[in-house]
């Protein structure tokens, strides 16, 4: 088994695994899935696509991939929101992001996106998706309520996401009445790392038993 992996901020290169059946790709944009060449048994993981500066593959483009006898798997970002849109339609969704784009508590795209560093592709400001996240987390160890849950998810949607940093989370979590501990905790939550390298690791070792 091989597999493209499209992956930007969601997965940084400094998190890959090293692989020989892995051949990384950028972040995907309008166009990308249709020029790829290859063999129908070579499967296809879209994490990151551009959503903001321009346009991404479109549903009939992955869709078109399939058709072509590609496993497709979207994950993390634009792959949960296009796995979404085609679960009914041959494509495989995976992971917590992708859980809660089908169960519609993520329904914005921004919550996806964040400013980047453009000399690393890494983020310097934080993905909501990862604060709804971290927040679950922290309700379920009994460290937050959902009502503070709820007005910090509130706060920051009235924030553009270029203006959600680190220091602003921290600031409503605090206002929020989360204590210190919990608001370290929020800060290194990244559930869209963690979703495309299980999704990475879910493949590589299928592959190995193969």
């Amino acid at each position: 088994m091989q597999a493209v992996v499209f992956a930007g901020p969601s997965l940084p290169q400094r998190f890959r695994p090293d692989s020989d059946v892995l051949m990384w790709r950028p972040p995907a944009r309008r166009g990308d899935l249709h020029e790829l060449n290859l063999e129908p048994t070579i499967k296809v993981v879209l994490v990151d696509g551009y959503l903001i500066q321009q346009h991404p593959p479109s549903p009939t483009e992955v869709f078109e991939l399939i058709a072509r006898g590609h496993e497709v798997w979207g994950c993390s970002s634009l792959g949960a929101l296009r796995a979404a849109e085609l679960r009914n339609h041959g494509m495989r969704g995976f992971g917590w992001v992708y859980d809660r784009v089908v169960d519609r508590t993520i329904t914005y795209d921004d919550e996806l996106v964040a400013t980047l560093d453009p000399r690393t592709n890494e983020a310097t400001g934080l993905f909501l998706a990862n604060i709804r996240f971290g927040l679950d987390q922290l309700i379920a160890a009994g460290r937050a309520n959902q009502s503070q849950a709820q007005l910090l998810i509130n706060d920051l949607r009235t924030v553009h996401f270029e203006q959600r940093t680190r220091h602003l989370c921290g600031s409503l979590a605090t206002s929020a009445g989360l204590n210190a501990s919990a608001v370290d905790h929020l800060l290194a939550t990244d559930v869209k790392r963690q979703d495309a390298t299980a999704l990475v690791r879910h493949l590589t070792t299928s592959a190995l038993a193969q």
